[in-house]
């Protein structure tokens, strides 16, 4: 928080960009407004302004102290990335919505129409794509990476867990040069996803670049994983 003394430094630089206002119609009579509001009010602006902008990405990257709470940490990515808006024809198949298809969701017990699932439904759902992946035996946060592939495709996320042998950025990268493959294989069914696809992987690596900073293990990206 700025001193007493830093604001009043600042006085002479206010009053003058007050004066310098051109557009007469977006000025506010302040006449009755006591000069030091006025003056803390600006500071806040101009301190707001000079603000990095906020990060995307609004996974708590605290270290979870439970599964419960890890899955919830990975569930948080997950629902952020696929959003809440009902998708028509999602993948060229059927409907979606919180980025699960209308099947899907019957396969796992829930009988309505995908437009009105529930976010509590949405929560059960996951959490039994988040038992059947293996997730929640993985340090965070390479929990939420396997599980955020797992919802994609949960064959190639047991494969490529295992070619990585538990390293961060191997398994980013190899889920990555998977959708290229895809892509370069058949671009008039891929093509259009590839992107989308690049942008969720440099969103994961920027989470767990964020994670690595914050708890200091200095570029250290691997997490040894138990053979099943």
């Amino acid at each position: 928080m700025a001193s007493y003394l830093d604001l009043l430094q600042r006085v002479p630089i206010l009053q003058q960009s007050l004066i310098n206002q051109k557009n007469k119609s977006l000025v506010v009579n302040t006449a009755n407004i006591p000069f030091e509001h006025l003056l803390t009010g600006s500071l806040k602006q101009i301190e707001a302004k000079s603000l990095p902008a906020k990060n995307i990405l609004e996974v708590d990257l605290s270290v979870p102290v439970n599964e419960e709470e890890k899955f919830k940490k990975s569930l948080q990515f997950v629902l952020e990335k696929e959003g809440t808006k009902l998708v028509r024809e999602d993948g060229g198949r059927e409907s979606s919505r919180f980025g699960i298809l209308q099947s899907t969701a019957r396969d796992l017990g829930y009988k309505g129409n995908i437009n009105d699932i529930t976010k509590g439904e949405v929560e059960m759902i996951y959490r039994k794509f988040w038992e059947k992946s293996g997730a929640a035996s993985l340090p965070f946060p390479l929990s939420v990476v396997h599980f955020d592939t797992y919802i994609n495709n949960p064959a190639s996320a047991k494969r490529i867990l295992e070619k990585s042998k538990g390293d961060v950025d191997a398994y980013l990268k190899l889920r990555e040069q998977r959708y290229v493959k895809l892509a370069t294989a058949k671009p008039e069914v891929y093509g259009k996803y590839l992107r989308g696809w690049k942008n969720r992987i440099q969103n994961l690596r920027g989470m767990v670049a964020a994670y690595t900073k914050i708890h200091n293990y200095a570029g250290n990206t691997s997490y040894p994983i138990k053979n099943s």
